[in-house]
Formats: structure tokens, sequence, C-alpha cells
């Protein structure tokens, strides 16, 4: 099989720092060959796949995200598709843009959707329905009105994550935004007794400097700035609990699985995909508010097994199992063209 990923012009593939979608891409691709798929992944220059071909018509990536420059980008990706002498049998978009203009490509399309209910990008969806499209979590199929086909978790390589012993810290990983609930992580640590480290950066520049600074000022909280790579990992993997305390309804949230491939408990509230990624008493805790959660962690030493934690994780949440759940999405978008009244597409 040859299968083209489409990610997107905004981070590098895989992202150096902060980039969930195209983690997911680079961990996709990886997998994908390893299974002996031919890939050809579509991306920025700065992009850098080992044993992968890489593509991009811009050299470097563009932040922020601007829906022009998406536009510029999916519009090259799908001609350079339809012009490719060797053909595909199925390309694979990560792009809002690239579904919008997948009228242009020849062969079967399947779209992963990484983002929040839209009703506009839903209108969109639903106006390709020759498009396969797949969820990245039940939650998130239930809130979209166009037709979904699959659902498929995330899924990473385990080779890239410890398995230490903890030290005693809590920590919050992510955006520093109202919605991640940070100030709410600050919360939990300061009324368990325990240190709180955060790696991240701030989204809300206001809520950053007018809340959450002066709470983590108050309560001694070591902020660590964004960070990646080695560091992340060990950071992660010596943790007591991740605190996951998300205001909103997130289609997915890779930490979660980082920190069970690491053998660390999560502690989340009760929204978006939590229930379907934390096996709740078993890998974490959740809870319907705050409060709930800080009992978990006074004792998550005594009350998880991280051992167990981490052999679970790395039966559901592995790379391998995810691109599994996508070849046999592919096959059904194969077979859905090849038998489709009037389709152009041969196989």
């Amino acid at each position: 099989m040859r299968v083209a990923l489409v990610s997107t012009p905004f981070v590098p593939v895989p992202p150096p720092g902060y980039g969930g979608t195209e983690l997911v891409v680079a961990e996709l691709a990886s997998a994908l060959r390893t299974r002996g798929v031919e890939v050809v992944v579509y991306a920025t220059g700065d992009s850098h796949l080992d044993g992968t071909e890489v593509r991009s018509y811009f050299s470097q990536a563009r932040w922020p995200p601007d829906p022009d420059v998406d536009a510029t980008h999916a519009a090259w990706c799908l001609r350079d598709i339809a012009r490719d002498p060797g053909g595909f049998d199925v390309v694979h978009l990560h792009s809002c843009a690239a579904v919008e203009l997948s009228r242009l490509c020849p062969y079967p399309v399947v779209a992963t959707i990484h983002h929040h209910h839209s009703s506009g990008l839903s209108e969109m969806y639903a106006a390709n329905p020759q498009v396969t499209l797949v969820a990245i979590s039940a939650a998130q199929a239930r809130r979209e009105s166009a037709p979904v086909a699959a659902v498929v978790h995330h899924g990473l390589s385990i080779e890239r994550f410890a398995f230490l012993p903890d030290q005693g810290y809590l920590l919050y990983l992510g955006r520093y935004s109202r919605e991640k609930g940070p100030h709410l992580a600050i919360e939990i640590a300061a009324r368990a007794g325990l240190p709180l480290l955060m790696a991240g950066e701030p989204h809300e520049q206001d809520y950053y400097d007018d809340k959450l600074l002066p709470l983590m000022r108050k309560h001694g909280v070591l902020d660590l700035g964004p960070i990646g790579g080695r560091r992340k990992a060990t950071l992660m993997a010596r943790a007591r609990a991740l605190l996951f305390p998300i205001q909103w309804d997130e289609p997915f949230g890779l930490v979660m699985i980082e920190a069970q491939l690491s053998g660390v408990p999560v502690l989340a509230l009760r929204r978006g995909s939590v229930p379907e990624v934390v096996e709740d008493g078993i890998t974490g805790l959740i809870g319907d508010d705050a409060t709930e959660l800080v009992s978990g962690a006074r004792v998550a030493e005594s009350l998880f097994d991280r051992a167990r934690i981490r052999a679970l994780a790395r039966e559901r949440w592995s790379a391998d199992r995810m691109a599994s759940d996508y070849l046999r999405t592919y096959e059904q978008a194969l077979a859905e063209a090849r038998h489709a009244p009037g389709a152009g597409y041969a196989g």
C-alpha cells in the first residue's frame, strides 16, 4: 500500500515542542512504514522523518495558523498528489483546508478530525461525503454532526517513554490557558500538600499575568516553561501523578497517554475524552470537580500500580495499535471507492 499523509503548514513533523496533530502524523508515518506501507508525508520543509519522504511547499513552519496559508498548502499538496507518477492507494488528510479541496484528489480520501466541534467545519465535512471521516474519540464523534466512519484513538511510540521511580511531585503539562485548568492544578496540589511542577507557556497572556502567575508565586510552584524531548519524558516519568483538570470537552489529550506510557497515573476531570482514556481507579482517577482529585493526589503513591499502568498503556496507546486501526479504515475507504457507482478510481 502507498499512502500520502497531509499534515499542516503550521508546525514541523515531528514538532520540536508543542504540536499534537503533527506529532500524531510523525508517529503514524513511522508505524505504517514499519508495517511495510510506503508513506509520503506532506509537511513543511523543516520537518525531519527518518526513512520517510517529506514533500513541502513552505520551506519552514508558518506560525501562527492562518487559513490562507493552510489553503495554499492544501492546494499544492493535492496537486502534487494528483501528479505523482506512482499514484496512491489512500490519501490521509490532517488539514481542514485539504478536506475542503479534496474533490481534486483522484484517490480515496480519509480525514482525521483533530479539532473541537465547529458548525462551519461540520457543514464543510457534510458537503464532502466522498471523504471518510475519522474521529479521535467517541466523545468527539458524538458532537460531530457530519457522518463519522470510524473512531481511532491516538497512539505513540512506546520506546520514547521512560519508567522511573516517582519523586513525589505532581505535574501539570500543557498550555497555560483557562480551558486547560492550570489554576485548578495549583489548587489541587496546594490542598494535597504536594509540590507542583508546571511545564508550558502562556496562550492567554491576561489570564497568565492576572491569575496564574500570582497563584504560582503564592504556592511556590516551579514553572519550567515549555519543554520537550528527553527532558519532558524524564519529567513525566518521575511524577507522582499528572494533573489534567480540563475545563472544556477536549477531543483527546495526548499528555494523558504520555503519562500512562510512563506508568504515571492521570488525575483528571470528567470532560471530553477523559472517560475513554483513563480507567478510573486503575490508570488514574476521574473526578467531577477539582476537590475530588485532592485525595487521589495524596494517596497516588500507594493507590496506583505504576507497572500495571505502563503495561496497560503499551497495549492500548501504542503507535502500532493506531496504525492497525488506520489500516482497517484505509481498507474500508478503498473498498467503498472500488464499489461506488461511477467511481473513477480503478484501484
